[in-house]
């Protein structure tokens, strides 16, 4: 199946595409619906807890689950590269010379940060680049940017324990940390991040 009703998210609403001779560049615009529920957070990253229910934890859960049952379309690109997949080493050194082939990929939002959720009622939103993304990526997402605040960090790892506790999202939790770490040095938002990242990745990397 494709995307549906059953995920909560804006209906789309109108678009229209258009090209521009003289650049050869191509555009695209859509109007989406406006939605009427609070931000979960006002920053892609979490300072607070959200004022979130059991519900919507369940109803997020299920959305994600369902999600990842849906058919991707073959125009949308993965979400990495393997060029990105394989500077790895770059940001985590301790990466140098382990296998980085990701083993299962998986439709995902692929950039479900904490301002891009509605809390009352939950909707999931901006949904330009969805398509196929390491198995557990949007969970690992998730838990990145809520690292500042440590309760709700704890939530996402058991709401997704048995995501983001195998293999394959042990390994996309190192690749969003990676992506933080690479846009530390642009940008306030993941020099932010950077501490706990840090300390996140040396978690994910100490034998168990």
């Amino acid at each position: 199946m494709l995307l549906d009703d059953t995920i909560p998210r804006p209906s789309l609403l109108g678009e229209h595409a258009w090209a521009e001779p003289e650049t050869g560049l191509v555009f695209q615009a859509h109007l989406w619906e406006r939605l009427t529920g609070r931000m979960a957070s006002k920053t892609p990253d979490l300072s607070e807890p959200p004022s979130v229910s059991d519900r919507w934890w369940n109803e997020l859960r299920g959305a994600l689950d369902r999600l990842r049952q849906a058919s991707v379309p073959q125009h949308r690109q993965r979400s990495h590269t393997p060029g990105f997949i394989e500077r790895l080493p770059k940001f985590i050194p301790e990466l140098a010379g382990t296998d980085l082939t990701v083993s299962e990929w998986e439709t995902s939002h692929g950039d479900l940060h904490w301002a891009n959720l509605t809390a009352v009622p939950l909707a999931i939103i901006d949904w330009e680049g969805w398509g196929m993304a390491p198995a557990g990526y949007d969970a690992a997402v998730l838990h990145t940017y809520a690292l500042p605040e440590p309760r709700t960090a704890a939530r996402v790892r058991e709401v997704f324990a048995d995501v983001l506790e195998t293999e394959a999202g042990r390994f996309s939790q190192l690749i969003i940390a990676a992506e933080v770490i690479q846009a530390a040095v642009r940008d306030d938002l993941h020099a932010r991040l950077l501490p706990h990242v840090r300390r996140r990745v040396e978690e994910l990397l100490t034998p168990r």
